[in-house]
């Protein structure tokens, strides 16, 4: 939703945004509505069929439309590039205003890689082609002119942010030997039993989980000894951690602390008092013991894994989990190719987008990041060694390392050029799919029909392209309700690769659009990931799954075995 306040405030001229105008109606005094073509069962939203509508300005009646009619509002291609470039540029300026009003002060990894995610440079290439073309238009041009300056000003302005944010974030030499020593610690296992231990003796509810103590410490110790605290202000950080959790808690049963006790019993008014006194005591000594072991670590640390650059494949990005904490410093090197999907990551409340990236880095970080993960083998793939003095990694190792993690990319379809029809392999594939479906098609009472519907989403039916776009096939998908269709996880079957070496995947995710006269389907790769187009010659078949129907049930994609 836009307002006129925000769009001033980042230097958006609002008079072209006030000529976009949208064909709604409501009755009374509710939501708007996009007045609807079809009734019954294919209609976007119920309250939309009957409805009279009139032309109003969008920025006026955009926060009050009907979350089902939203996502069928229409204007002209022109008007809805600069309608999406102006919220581009909101979004973003309220970002780095937020980022600009921060205090001064030491800067960590895990915020950076927070900040990058959501760096304007991340929508800069989708906003100039959006708006780019349109610079010359005489009806929208002088819009999309005052739009790209306000885009690059706010571009502008987040990239001195994040310069800034490196500058006071320490070094990577100082976070990877600091994370080496926790893991040299850590490898030991005796670290963790003991913390074990103690968290089985406190009283608490029933349900709570046990407080992981040696995670606790870890983390405050490793925070201000990334940013070049001492030994001392160190151990003080960690002790503190640890008792604004554990300090004056209760002992759930004397014969729950391990044996020999460390403080003697005499003095206490009951074995309960003596019990409460011995845990503080042994959590305390905890702490200490843990920090000297960790500064041992520290100081042995050789910082090995050699100099020159390489490759590194990372997934499960951003870097802004708890788990990530001693990974975040890879935020601050450049990336090479796209962000891919890679499924799903759980949340408190659900499921959000996990991805995979290839940077280029030291061979020291990488050689950190591989050791780090190495009971989780799909982080961190290693790639080729970058040469000195070269002008960057070549495009081929790249993709290659991307599939790894996400099989079609959007390079596959725009090498095949204009005008690409299916290989054989395709083709050969579509026959054997509308082959072992002839019985089933010809029960349907027509194009439009339900049953065609309910049997797609659940597996039962597929829907393959026709050969040659567009045929009875397409026909058949413009039918279909799109808008339903992303309510169930689908399968995807399409050729993946460029064209001299190409393989059939299965792609996991929703449906989200279809351009009838280009074929293209939209396509919302599983963990809720933003849609990809796909294009008509490269499908095999679109159809759903019979035994996985959810999103927590099915991978991001597997190979084809039909």
């Amino acid at each position: 939703m836009l307002r006129e306040k925000e769009l001033s405030a980042a230097g958006v001229h609002v008079g072209p945004l006030r000529r976009i105008t949208v064909v709604l109606g409501r009755a009374g005094s509710g939501k708007w509505h996009v007045p609807a073509k079809a009734a019954g069962w294919r209609s976007h939203c119920r309250y939309a069929q009957h409805l009279t509508g009139s032309p109003l300005v969008l920025l006026d009646v955009c926060g009050h439309v009907c979350r089902h009619c939203a996502p069928v509002v229409r204007v002209e291609p022109g008007e809805e590039a600069l309608w999406r470039a102006a919220i581009d540029v909101v979004a973003a300026d309220k970002r780095v205003r937020a980022l600009e009003e921060q205090e001064a002060g030491p800067r960590s990894w895990e915020g950076y890689a927070r900040v990058l995610w959501e760096a304007a440079r991340h929508r800069d290439p989708e906003v100039r082609r959006g708006l780019g073309p349109l610079a010359a238009d005489p009806s929208v041009g002088a819009g999309a002119r005052r739009l790209l300056t306000a885009w690059s000003g706010v571009l502008e302005r987040s990239e001195t942010v994040l310069a800034g944010w490196r500058a006071a974030a320490p070094s990577a030499r100082e976070v990877t030997s600091v994370s080496g020593a926790c893991d040299a610690v850590a490898a030991d296992g005796t670290v963790q039993r003991t913390g074990q231990e103690l968290a089985a003796a406190v009283l608490r509810p029933r349900w709570a989980q046990p407080f992981d103590v040696w995670a606790a410490v870890r983390r405050a110790w490793s925070g201000v000894r990334d940013q070049g605290g001492g030994p001392h202000a160190a151990r003080t950080a960690a002790m503190r951690a640890v008792e604004a959790v554990w300090g004056g808690v209760r002992v759930r049963d004397v014969t729950a602390l391990p044996e020999p006790a460390l403080v003697t019993g005499s003095g206490f008014a009951s074995p309960a008092q003596w019990a409460d006194a011995e845990f503080q005591h042994r959590w305390q000594q905890y702490v200490l013991d843990w920090c000297d072991r960790l500064e041992e670590a520290l100081g042995a640390a050789t910082g090995d894994g050699g100099e020159g650059w390489q490759l590194l494949r990372v997934s499960g990005w951003p870097l802004t989990g708890k788990r990530d904490a001693e990974l975040a410093h890879l935020a601050q090197y450049e990336q090479h190719g796209p962000t891919v999907p890679f499924g799903g990551r759980r949340t408190g409340y659900g499921v959000e987008p996990d991805h995979a990236v290839v940077l280029a880095v030291p061979r020291f970080a990488a050689r950190h990041a591989a050791d780090h993960t190495r009971d989780d083998r799909q982080r961190i793939t290693l790639g080729p060694d970058l040469l000195a003095g070269g002008a960057g990694p070549d495009e081929r190792d790249v993709l290659a390392l991307l599939r790894g993690a996400y099989p079609y990319l959007p390079a596959d379809a725009e090498g095949d050029g204009p005008g690409a029809r299916p290989t054989a392999m395709v083709t050969t594939a579509r026959a054997v799919r509308r082959a072992a479906q002839l019985g089933r098609r010809g029960a349907y009472s027509g194009p439009d029909s339900m049953e065609v519907y309910d049997d797609l989403v659940v597996g039962t039916y597929s829907w393959v392209p026709d050969d040659d776009h567009p045929g009875p096939a397409a026909a058949e998908m413009e039918n279909l309700p799109v808008h339903w269709l992303n309510d169930w996880t689908l399968c995807l079957d399409v050729e993946c690769g460029m064209r001299d070496e190409t393989v059939l995947h299965r792609l996991y995710g929703t449906v989200t659009s279809y351009e009838p006269g280009t074929g293209r389907v939209g396509f919302s790769p599983t963990g809720g990931h933003p849609a990809i187009l796909v294009p008509v010659h490269r499908i095999v078949a679109l159809t759903g799954d019979r035994q996985r129907r959810t999103a927590g049930q099915v991978p991001a994609h597997e190979p084809y075995e039909e």
